[in-house]
């Protein structure tokens, strides 16, 4: 198949460490393309489209000249709606899109899109080439920006939904990353459920971490008195929980002096959390290493004991980073409920207390402080799981196998 995995709004794809977005991008990318598919990523970053066949080398795609009237009209109306504060459509910038990315999509089979608030561009690309196209949902934009206080109101607001649900609804079939996602799609965006597929993302460490790296298929038992190991992985935003997780931590410090607090990523409470911990006289004890890598990342997971995803504020459990955290045969505590996050079995390949509640979130971590071979136990489970069901392999290969299936569909309504 030739395969257009396009993002109108894309965070950083070229130069690493990369985010989460990204990760999940290239390495779905990079696993199509070793099952045999062309596939081109196109992608909007710092007002330039760029486009790569291999995501070694990226060129920056030409823009159209739009000859004298148009341009002068698009110049008048932006003034105005300026002035007037009139809605927001992001008509122009998604026509632009689609018209410079349109060369390049000239006898693809089908476009992946990872969707972008306010932005239709592929859905328009899409459209005039007559192919399908599959939106990956990761995530409901519209709490994301209700949570960083941005979020648009009124008139604007009913006109962003409109413009999103449009995008969604005109999808052959739309990823949704987890359960939870499913669910918002069907209730929040009133998507139909026979037009929604769960692919759970994937990790790169059940490739490059090996079990005898990883403490739960080491011979040596722990003693219980031995100095424990916690990490976080993901970035510092509210619904992130690294408030709870500190809070929880530092309780846990009145009975465990020995333990100790790794929280690896970035966000724009980064350095808000640093002044807390140095305010709580915490620094010798929670260390910031910053965004890293997985390259970077993935020896620090491996010598680690456990790990948390303390999820506060979002429906959706199924965060990139258990999947590391399951590779990496760790002890994992998440927040959960209504039998999420699905990736997780309660007491077999993690622990899964109440969001937002910290007295369990303190709870559970002393259950695995005081108890080497039950963080045994979990980690060995999670890593078995991981390795069957969380490789970014398997993952494509959902993708693969719904893309089949889609175009299938299309020649035998063709015919």
């Amino acid at each position: 198949m030739k395969i257009a995995y396009v993002v109108q709004f894309s965070s950083d794809l070229i130069t690493p460490p990369f985010d989460g977005p990204a990760n999940h991008i290239r390495q779905i990318s990079m696993e199509l393309a070793k099952r045999g598919h062309d596939v081109r990523l196109i992608f909007g970053l710092n007002n330039l489209r760029y486009y790569s066949d291999d995501l070694e080398h990226f060129g920056i795609l030409p823009v159209p000249k739009l000859n004298r009237f148009l341009n002068l009209a698009e110049k008048v109306i932006r003034k105005i709606q300026t002035i007037i504060r009139f809605p927001y459509f992001a008509w122009f910038e998604s026509h632009h899109f689609a018209r410079q990315c349109l060369p390049q999509l000239q006898g693809f089979d089908l476009i992946i899109e990872r969707t972008s608030w306010m932005a239709y561009g592929t859905t328009l690309m899409a459209n005039k080439l007559k192919i399908p196209i599959i939106q990956e949902f990761n995530g409901d934009p519209l709490i994301d920006l209700d949570a960083k206080k941005i979020a648009p109101q009124g008139i604007q607001r009913w006109l962003a939904i409109k413009i999103y649900r449009y995008t969604l609804r005109k999808a052959a079939m739309i990823i949704a990353t987890g359960e939870g996602w499913r669910d918002m799609l069907i209730h929040n965006w009133k998507i139909n459920e026979n037009q929604i597929k769960v692919i759970e993302n994937g990790s790169v460490l059940v490739d490059i971490l090996d079990r005898d790296q990883l403490k739960p298929f080491k011979i040596a038992e722990e003693a219980p008195t031995n100095p424990v190991e916690i990490v976080f992985l993901g970035g510092f935003y509210a619904w992130h929980g690294t408030d709870l997780l500190i809070e929880a931590f530092t309780r846990c410090l009145r009975t465990r002096p020995d333990i100790y607090l790794t929280l690896i990523g970035a966000g724009v409470g980064l350095v808000e959390t640093k002044e807390r911990v140095v305010a709580l006289n915490l620094d010798h004890k929670i260390t910031f290493p910053g965004q890293l890598s997985y390259q970077e990342y993935a020896p620090i997971l491996a010598t680690a004991d456990i790990a948390v995803s303390p999820v506060c504020g979002r429906k959706e459990y199924s965060c990139l980073k258990l999947f590391d955290y399951k590779a990496a045969g760790l002890a994992i505590i998440s927040s959960g409920e209504n039998e999420q996050p699905a990736t997780l079995i309660h007491n077999k390949t993690g622990l899964i207390v109440a969001p937002c509640d910290v007295n369990a979130l303190e709870d559970a971590m002393l259950s695995l402080i005081g108890n080497p071979g039950l963080r045994r136990k979990l980690g060995y489970h999670a890593r078995l799981d991981a390795e069957q069901n969380n490789s970014w392999r398997h993952t494509a290969a959902e993708v693969e196998s719904l893309m089949t299936k889609l175009l299938m569909q299309r020649k035998w309504s063709e015919n």
